[in-house]
């Protein structure tokens, strides 16, 4: 093969997976409009992040926390109550705290930042979190108003 048929080969590959990965992209964009994908959504990230807890360690290559869909949603919870808004705001500013001291860590070489983070107090209050999300989204799974209303490019 010269390189011209490897190239022909290879160019309808990568518009797949692009235009697989935009589709991705839109449904949870999309799925996130809604107060149940808002709810979905951190759930996600909360559980990624008792993961990256319970695999905590020390040193310089610690994963960050994840804190994307509360970044972009956190004042679109009104439909929520006040405690449980409180919870999720002191959960997700322990993570984002967390996060600069994973930077500093990382920019100055030093694990002694990473020493400071209290992994317990951050897995006691993602777990809370994760509970009333849990009881919230049980509570109002089923309601047909806070379904999305479309799922990426071919509607499903």
């Amino acid at each position: 093969m010269n390189g011209e048929n490897i190239l022909e080969t290879i160019l309808p590959l990568i518009a797949i997976v692009l235009f697989i990965m935009f589709n991705f992209f839109i449904k949870r964009r999309t799925t996130e409009k809604t107060e149940l994908g808002k709810i979905i959504a951190m759930l996600s990230e909360i559980n990624h992040n008792l993961k990256i807890i319970d695999a905590f360690s020390f040193n310089l290559g610690v994963k960050k926390f994840k804190t994307g869909s509360w970044t972009r949603n956190q004042a679109k919870l009104d439909f929520l109550d006040e405690r449980l808004r409180t919870n999720l705001t002191r959960a997700f500013g322990m993570t984002e705290e967390f996060n600069q001291n994973i930077d500093a860590a990382r920019k100055h070489k030093s694990s002694s930042y990473l020493a400071s983070i209290e992994t317990d107090k951050l897995k006691e209050a993602l777990t809370k979190s994760q509970q009333e999300l849990g009881e919230w989204l049980n509570e109002n799974k089923d309601k047909k108003e806070l379904l999305p209303k479309k799922r990426g490019l071919f509607g499903r």
